[in-house]
């Protein structure tokens, strides 16, 4: 539901504004946490998750999209940096709270903290700036509909068969209903007047290599971050608190170095960053795949590394995004790397319990450095290696940094110069027309 919302809320924002979508996504949200908390069976929860997933949707993309409209360039990476670890402090927190919560409560009690979504709406009413969307351009159902089919169908693929195998016909039929709607997609793509996908992200080059390596980034990522947890509990037999403490260091880095990293990108660029972070992040992934089954707080030294490189990457990709698309396309830009950040996630999510599945009774990982047990994972932490060196080798798009207001540029404002995958406001070229002309009359 988060993969299937995300882009219509970003579509919804640039047409009718970000503010509104943003504070109704937030109420759906607590909404959905207290049906959740209040379910009582598995039924009535799953239609509560999805409740509950359609309003959280609207906070990944149209909150970052929200944070970049209100500073200018050179600040974007101190900004989403700021978001970063406001991210990582919950991301800290929760895994641990929820343990704690859980052995104690029971899991009903987990979902009643996002009921505290809530709460806090009459702040963000007061505080999200207000924007504006624009006239002329409606949104496409049609083609936001075919999107969605494509992606709950290559998703439901995905899961049904890594649970109940390839040759059963659930996943089978799910591939070809994902099939069908991405063919339909790319045919609406091609005639719509105002297609659900601007035209103009997709042929902005510097754009979909940076959205790519963001979802190569987060199917490592996520992939492990789903691993782990299973692993320490079906091998290293941890309760969930454990669990839970064990991934609090990698959350914890997330939080310190979200700012540190985000000023670094706005003073020297994000392209330095994200390759450091991804070369630590392979090397972490070899190292889980060797440490598999060893001792928890081994495991949780290399996740902390892992953790490391993804606050090199996740902070200065998001920026880079941000700079390459124009400020109408924004909350449509950054929206859609949600979602493949998101789907990213849950093919990383998948490959891993699959593998992990299919290698039950191996005798033999596939790493030689590994010996003794959890050799599923070890494996399925290995594979995490391959998209990670396709995110470093698409990572030459990320553009340089922003010049600053009064800077060696001898510019005066934060405004970037237009180029092929950021065209010029028709606005500011009329302005500078007009002055060349008034320089070409002086002459």
């Amino acid at each position: 539901m988060y993969a299937v919302a995300i882009p219509f809320y970003g579509r919804l924002a640039d047409l009718h504004g970000a503010r509104r979508f943003f504070l109704f996504g937030q109420a759906v949200f607590a909404i959905g946490s207290l049906l959740c908390a209040i379910a009582p069976s598995f039924q009535l929860l799953l239609v509560a998750r999805v409740i509950q997933a359609s309003g959280g949707a609207a906070v990944p993309g149209l909150g970052i999209a929200l944070a970049a409209r209100a500073f200018p360039p050179h600040q974007r990476g101190t900004v989403l940096g700021t978001v970063t670890s406001v991210l990582g402090v919950a991301a800290a927190v929760g895994p641990t709270l929820g343990g704690v919560m859980a052995d104690r409560f029971g899991w009903h009690a987990v979902f009643a903290l996002g009921i505290l979504a809530g709460f806090i709406l009459p702040a963000s009413w007061l505080l999200l700036p207000r924007d504006s969307g624009r006239d002329g351009d409606r949104l496409d159902f049609w083609g936001g509909l075919f999107l969605a089919g494509a992606i709950s169908g290559g998703l439901l693929a995905l899961t049904e068969g890594s649970r109940a195998g390839w040759s059963t016909p659930r996943p089978l039929i799910a591939a070809a209903f994902g099939v069908a709607g991405l063919v339909a997609l790319v045919v609406r793509q091609r005639t719509a007047e105002s297609p659900f996908i601007p035209r103009e992200l997709l042929g902005n080059r510097r754009y979909v290599a940076l959205v790519a390596a963001s979802f190569g980034a987060s199917t490592a990522m996520m992939g492990t971050l789903i691993g782990m947890p299973l692993l320490l509990a079906t091998v290293n037999g941890h309760t969930p608190t454990e669990v839970g403490l064990a991934l609090l260091p990698n959350a914890a880095i997330f939080a310190l170095l979200g700012v540190l990293v985000g000023r670094l990108v706005d003073r020297a660029g994000a392209l330095r960053p994200v390759r450091i972070g991804l070369i630590i992040m392979i090397l972490a992934a070899i190292g889980l795949s060797w440490g598999a089954g060893s001792s928890i707080w081994t495991m949780a030294a290399i996740l902390s590394l892992l953790g490391l490189g993804s606050s090199l990457v996740n902070t200065p990709l998001g920026t880079a995004v941000s700079l390459v698309v124009p400020p109408r396309l924004l909350a449509s830009g950054q929206s859609m790397n949600t979602m493949l950040f998101f789907l990213g996630g849950s093919l990383g999510a998948t490959a891993a319990t699959a593998i992990v599945g299919a290698r039950v009774g191996a005798l033999d990982a596939v790493n030689p450095l590994h010996t003794g047990a959890a050799i599923g994972f070890s494996d399925a932490f290995l594979l995490s290696v391959l998209p990670l060196v396709i995110a470093l080798a698409l990572s030459g798009a990320i553009p340089g940094p922003q010049p600053r207001p009064g800077g060696p540029q001898g510019r005066p404002d934060s405004t970037p110069e237009p180029s092929a995958t950021s065209p010029e406001p028709t606005e500011s070229r009329t302005r500078r027309t007009s002055a060349e002309a008034v320089g070409a009359g002086r002459d």
